[in-house]
């Protein structure tokens, strides 16, 4: 029987399959095109067509009405990534409307001009945003702030402002640079101190490069003396002194709970240090203290050192570039041998190195406290049948005591030892052992790193032979492998021709 043939296709006269909008995407469309006219669509419309006429929303839509009209994340996901493309959400509370209303209300207030007047129109638009966006925003890091404006009505408006960041002056002047337009004024420090003890949610502030001395520091505290709620102050690459840290290190007292002080690029010297070190002994909440660019020198930072013995609260302490010399070594090694908490350590740029002849055949007091370090070292359960870290080198004093305390030391994952004078394969030493302690802490095996830093560091011509012997021994095994088995096949040839010859024997 044959199979009827197939029915011609004609093509030409197919219909093209185009379908005309429905009537529903028409009204939507136009919904969408006179948004600001409707009130209350999220009642009027279902989820599904809400969903639609956001998407197809115009990304021009003044901010303050857009504010408070519309709380869909792809909309404001749409209009971030289209101005704003580096944006990281992960930075704003994983909130895309936050971040574009942070970002838009940052970029804002660093394009104030240097002179406002009360009543002008740009400062009442500012004024009209900030309101607009007042329940989304909960930090503010402003990069360059060129008027001296009282931010009042930032702080008395953003009831959730949590975190602030602000710098006094502008980037990039080229020719038109002048003095006075870099810094913070008196009367900026009395308007933040006001703004500081007038809000209630502030928990972190940052005021670097601003140019804070003494006196500003003095005007601040009226302010900060009050923030019991904060928790991170950074106030670096300013100009505060001795005066200036003295009354910061109130603010390490039981009644507040600051867990992280920046301080560095100042010009705090020792009676600085030693009043932060008197404060920072009885405190329970500071983790984090960078006095990196510093004057501290050797007697600040022993009494520092002394004062951390007590404490058992700071993870991390950055005294780099302090001008620290042998001096300050048995001190060093007492706090590490008493202190188990602190996690991280930065020394580097310090001359350790450069001084050690001078001290040690000099000074008799060095010489008593090296004898006290050695005699704590030995308290610390670290007895002489333990195998020494430091064989091999020949590495003696106050260093000795100083590297066996830093690779025994069972809280210690991290040290910067760069540009210390030190040996290099001293140097090489300690870093390795801290370094494998901080793999083991986060349950990386030690072996799987060194193999892979071998690799990493070997010439590319020496990876490629390892290589090609790799591939030259798996060739080898194989063919060792192939002789075997023609040998056993030689054999079992031999032993047929040997019983045939017998059987031909038989038979003759």
């Amino acid at each position: 029987m044959m199979k009827p043939k197939p029915p011609i296709r004609f093509r030409a006269l197919e219909k093209v399959k185009v379908r005309p909008r429905s009537l529903v995407q028409i009204c939507l469309q136009r919904v969408a095109e006179n948004f600001l006219s409707y009130d209350n669509l999220h009642l009027k419309l279902g989820r599904k067509q809400l969903e639609d006429v956001y998407a197809m929303l115009d990304l021009e839509i003044p901010l303050p009405e857009a504010a408070q009209r519309i709380n869909d994340e792809n909309y404001w996901k749409r209009r971030t990534q289209a101005k704003h493309r580096n944006a990281q959400v992960e930075k704003h509370g994983m909130s895309w409307k936050q971040t574009f209303l942070e970002l838009e209300l940052q970029e804002a207030l660093e394009q104030v001009p240097i002179t406002v007047e009360y009543g002008n129109p740009e400062l009442e638009a500012l004024k009209q945003q900030v309101m607009a966006s007042r329940l989304h925003v909960f930090q503010l890091s402003i990069s360059q702030f060129p008027s001296h404006l009282d931010l009042s009505f930032l702080f008395d408006a953003l009831p959730a402002l949590s975190s602030f960041g602000i710098t006094y002056g502008n980037r990039r002047l080229g020719m038109d640079y002048e003095r006075a337009m870099f810094g913070m004024k008196i009367s900026d420090a009395q308007y933040l101190a006001r703004d500081i003890r007038v809000s209630q949610t502030l928990v972190s502030l940052s005021l670097p490069c601003n140019m804070i001395d003494d006196e500003l520091v003095k005007v601040l505290m009226g302010g900060l003396s009050y923030g019991h709620m904060l928790t991170h102050l950074d106030l670096s690459h300013n100009k505060i002194g001795d005066r200036g840290a003295r009354r910061l290190a109130s603010l390490l007292d039981p009644d507040y709970c600051l867990q992280a002080l920046d301080l560095s690029d100042n010009q705090i010297h020792a009676n600085g240090c030693m009043h932060l070190g008197a404060h920072l002994a009885e405190n329970v909440t500071c983790q984090v203290l960078n006095l990196r660019l510093n004057r501290c020198e050797d007697n600040g930072v022993s009494h520092l050192f002394q004062d951390m013995c007590v404490n058992k609260y700071l993870q991390t302490l950055n005294i780099s570039c302090n001008d620290l010399t042998v001096r300050c070594l048995p001190y060093l090694n007492s706090m590490l041998a008493e202190n188990h908490t602190l996690a991280e350590l930065d020394i580097s740029a310090n001359p350790l190195h450069v001084a050690e002849e001078g001290e040690q055949s000099a000074d008799a007091t060095t010489h008593a406290l090296q004898d006290a370090g050695a005699a704590e070292l030995d308290a610390t359960n670290l007895g002489d049948a333990e195998e020494d870290p430091l064989a091999g080198l020949n590495v003696t004093g106050q260093f000795a005591i100083f590297a066996r305390c830093l690779m025994r030391s069972n809280a210690l994952l991290r040290v910067d030892l760069r540009q210390c004078g030190l040996a290099a394969d001293l140097a090489e030493r300690i870093t390795t052992a801290v370094k494998h302690r901080e793999l083991r802490a986060k349950g990386i095996p030690v072996e799987a790193y060194e193999k892979s830093k071998l690799a990493a560091n070997a010439p590319p011509e020496v990876a490629e032979e390892e290589v090609a012997e790799e591939g030259e021994g798996e060739e080898g095994e194989g063919e060792g492998q192939e002789g075997e088995g023609g040998g056993e096949e030689a054999e079992k040839v031999e032993e047929g021709a040997a019983e045939e010859e017998q059987k031909e024997k038989e038979g003759e």
